[in-house]
């Protein structure tokens, strides 16, 4: 009869190889459970790899983008207020003169100036409103306030020195003896070569944004436009003459031009707060159309590096049983002596 000897050692070290190779098996298990996407997938696909970097480069294709419209929109956002506030503050404007009317009292007449400097001051503010270290109103020239430190003080000077040579070369002593055809001429003339250019720094090209991988819209606007300078037109002139001492008539004619002034500044405003309305729609539009083509490379890509997670979670548990198993085994077999036989 033939016997062959059994060494401890040798079933001890064979252990040990099973429980080291468990180990690796384990680590990979725990990532997977996880993750719910292979450890290794190079290793797991092989010539598909590419495929699955493919989708992972056109989600974070579209996520930059997304990313991008949430700064775009925050802007158009505080846009819009900035807006809505110039364009509340024309109707204020044009309110007072509708009240001011065929008057001549002093206290309606400064009240009127008193609300058209108001107006003004508030679409000095809001003008040069910036989020994000951007101005608002300054088209492409972000980095740039679209009105200076000086811009009313600059404007009355203009505006004052503009009548005093009018009235210089017309032979008019004083504001109170300027007629009513006269202030039609000094007004129609002064607004018709009003430079707002010299005034405003913005730029009459506005951002243009990419919101999808097709599609760019304008996000900004621009200080430039028609309605903001007939707001300031507007309030200027009132603020100016509503207490300059003219004849009924004379304030008539003023009160004709600025109501017609102040009526274009809000429909011109209220136009551009549509046309941004209009892009803020086709930014969420693109949002929801690339969040759903996300959805899509989503799942095409689980689909091809997922895992079963419950699977992996099993296995998970069976080998750490069974590793613990081999750990108790290996402890039996290492206490095994003859010594204890002897």
């Amino acid at each position: 009869m033939k016997t062959t000897s059994i060494s401890s050692l040798s079933v001890s070290q064979a252990m040990q190889l099973t429980v080291s190779s468990s180990h690796a098996e384990i680590s990979k298990l725990q990532k997977e459970s996880v993750s719910g996407t292979f450890e290794d997938v190079g290793l797991e696909l092989g010539t598909r790899t590419s495929t699955s970097l493919d989708y992972d480069r056109e989600t974070a294709r579209l996520q930059a983008i997304i990313d991008s419209n949430s700064m775009s929109n925050q802007r158009m956002q505080s846009s819009q207020l900035a807006m809505q506030q110039m364009s509340d503050s024309g109707q204020t404007l044009l309110n007072s003169l509708v009240a001011l009317s065929g008057s001549s009292d002093s206290t309606s007449l400064q009240v009127s100036a008193d609300t058209a400097m108001s107006v003004l001051e508030n679409f000095n503010s809001y003008a040069n409103v910036s989020t994000n270290g951007e101005y608002l109103f300054s088209g492409i020239n972000t980095d740039v306030a679209p009105l200076g430190d000086t811009f009313i003080g600059d404007l009355k000077d203009n505006f004052n020195t503009s009548l005093d040579d009018f009235m210089s070369s017309n032979g008019i002593a004083s504001a109170s003896d300027i007629t009513s055809s006269q202030m039609k001429t000094f007004l129609t003339d002064y607004t018709s070569n009003f430079d707002w250019s010299v005034y405003s720094k913005a730029s009459d090209n506005k951002m243009s944004s990419r919101i999808s991988t097709s599609e760019s819209v304008t996000t900004s606007s621009s200080l430039n436009g028609d309605g903001f300078k007939n707001l300031a037109l507007s309030s200027l002139i009132t603020s100016q003459l509503a207490t300059k001492g003219l004849s009924s008539d004379a304030l008539s004619a003023v009160n004709t031009q600025v109501t017609t002034l102040a009526g274009l500044a809000v429909s011109g405003i209220d136009a551009e707060r549509s046309s941004m309305g209009l892009s803020q729609e086709r930014v969420e539009k693109a949002n929801t159309a690339m969040k759903s083509q996300m959805g899509i490379i989503n799942t095409q890509l689980t689909g091809l590096v997922g895992v079963d997670t419950y699977e992996a979670s099993v296995r998970l548990n069976t080998l750490l049983t069974q590793v613990e198993t081999s750990y108790k085994i290996t402890s039996k077999i290492q206490d095994m002596s003859l010594v204890n036989y002897l």
